[in-house]
């Protein structure tokens, strides 16, 4: 079970998270302490990028939980994948006058200058994908590591010395950090493994399920030849699973960089060692949204000084795999 794992990491990354490191911008009054406030005169704002897939889904329910258990308010906006709707939502919860504001960003390099422009009004705190030196700090996973730990573990079941044909399911033009670190952390834990990954397709899936059908069915049309179809998260490789199943190809094999989605772990658990689905990578939602609504209430509430906050947390990092699968697989889980 994982729960008692990641409450036990949850606890040490708050107490982290209170270690004094300064702040992510350099607006100055968002970024001072505040009068006291109760936290049932608070309002916190959670801007999130997208809502179809599990993961966000996720993140919105930790969120409503700790609304409803706090007794603050939480005003929350899903964007769709659109970066302009986005920024519309973020006007339109500064003008209900919120106090701090989470934000999961969609694409940091269209975003940039309307959210720090927001930095200057009230704390924004990034969960998930952030925006470089905007904002009061980010909490997010290493995605890079991520990737490689989940890429070592592939890289075992194929075996040192091996060359294998790689199809990519990315997460669309506008992401621009999160996809290419664990892309590039994934690849990295091949090779490192002894295994030399060629790349012979990438499409567009946007971190779904649905999306990634068409997509795999696409890529392996033009590439009988993939060994490895490779999802940027599990929605994605688990809808190529399912076109791999309905096609009744049972040789090439499917991973996900990052996640850790119940149903993906069911999915290693059962196949074992010999399944279909070899790894993927632990990011837990739950945590994110944790401790990034642990530092909201506190500067909103004015009991957390921002200028005690570190400038960036990185959730834990672990690849999971057949032999550790049990130590995170969870049926009862959110996420």
């Amino acid at each position: 079970m994982r729960t008692p794992r990641l409450l036990a990491v949850a606890a040490a990354a708050s107490l982290a998270l209170l270690s004094a490191c300064g702040t992510v911008g350099s607006n100055s009054s968002p970024d001072q302490a505040q009068e006291p406030k109760p936290v049932s005169e608070v309002t916190i704002g959670f801007a999130q990028r997208q809502m179809d897939a599990p993961y966000y889904a996720a993140m919105e329910a930790m969120a409503q939980e700790r609304a409803r258990a706090e007794g603050f308010h939480l005003l929350f906006q899903n964007a769709g994948g659109d970066p302009v709707t986005q920024l519309n939502q973020v006007q339109a919860m500064l003008a209900q006058g919120v106090d701090a504001l989470v934000v999961n960003a969609i694409s940091p390099e269209t975003q940039r200058t309307q959210l720090e422009q927001a930095a200057g009004e009230v704390p924004v705190l990034f969960v998930d994908t952030s925006i470089p030196d905007v904002g009061l700090t980010a909490v997010q996973s290493n995605n890079k590591e991520i990737g490689r730990l989940s890429g070592l573990l592939t890289a075992q079941r194929f075996g040192s010395g091996a060359t294998i044909q790689v199809a990519i399911l990315n997460g669309g033009p506008n992401d621009e950090i999160v996809g290419p670190a664990r892309q590039e952390g994934f690849l990295a834990g091949l090779t490192e493994g002894g295994v030399t990954p060629e790349v012979v397709a990438s499409a567009t899936a946007t971190y779904t399920q649905e999306e990634a059908v068409p997509a795999t069915e696409s890529m392996l049309a033009a590439h009988p030849e993939t060994d490895l179809v490779l999802g940027l998260n599990d929605s994605m490789a688990l809808g190529a699973l399912s076109v791999l199943r309905n096609q009744g190809n049972s040789t090439v094999l499917v991973a996900a960089a990052a996640d850790g989605q119940k149903e993906a772990l069911a999915e290693i658990a059962n196949g074992g060692c010999t399944g279909q689905y070899v790894s993927t990578g632990l990011n837990s939602p739950s945590l994110a949204a944790e401790q990034v609504f642990d530092i909201a209430v506190g500067v909103a509430t004015g009991q957390l000084d921002p200028a005690t906050v570190q400038k960036i947390s990185l959730t834990q990092a672990a690849g999971i795999g057949c032999e550790n699968v049990s130590e995170y697989y969870d049926p009862s889980s959110v996420f």
